[in-house]
């Protein structure tokens, strides 16, 4: 026998055509250069000299994905919206427009002008010349990422595909219902 919440489940899978789990929102802006990959980064863990980074790379174009549980937040859906950069089918980010660096911590001139080389330009000592966020992944062992997340600045579009194919779209041009404020 099926519990109140499974039966709810039912209804909600019958009424929208998919389940919350087996989607993705994609997150389009409808405007240019309003996608940000940001990641954060420190060095040394407990080290009083520690020192962090931020860097935000902005493009012209690409896009984010939330999880189907998030469409029953609204709130969720307001810009800038921040998605989890290890979900969906990728970004497909196109035409770099900018770079920011936030330093803190002990950071020299001359430190910051050689992160920002290896950061450009890669490691010298790496044959495949991996810059950026390959640098970061594939190539240093000194930096250690404490948050990874792709920021898009609306206006959006929303749509809801399948977790599995990205180009089965269940419902094109989606828009969050707004949270009712019971008096609380």
């Amino acid at each position: 026998m099926a519990t109140t919440i499974e039966k709810q489940k039912l209804v909600e899978e019958i009424k929208k055509g998919f389940r919350d789990e087996d989607v993705f929102v994609q997150i389009t802006p409808l405007e240019k250069k309003n996608v940000t990959s940001m990641i954060q980064l420190y060095d040394i863990p407990n080290d009083p000299q520690q020192k962090f980074v931020e860097v935000n790379e902005t493009y012209r174009w690409g896009y984010g994905y939330k999880e189907g549980d998030d469409m029953n937040w609204s709130h969720n859906f307001k810009s800038p919206i921040y998605c989890d950069a290890t979900i969906g089918h990728g970004a497909e980010l196109d035409d770099l427009c900018s770079i920011t660096f936030d330093y803190e911590g002990p950071w020299t001139d001359k430190d910051k002008e050689e992160f920002e080389d290896r950061w450009y330009n890669g490691d010298p000592d790496d044959d495949d010349g991996r810059s950026g966020f390959a640098w970061i992944y594939d190539v240093q062992d000194k930096w250690k990422i404490e948050d990874e997340q792709l920021i898009i600045h609306g206006p959006c579009k929303f749509d809801i595909v399948d977790i599995k194919d990205h180009n089965k779209v269940y419902v094109e041009d989606w828009k969050p219902i707004e949270e009712k404020n019971n008096g609380n």
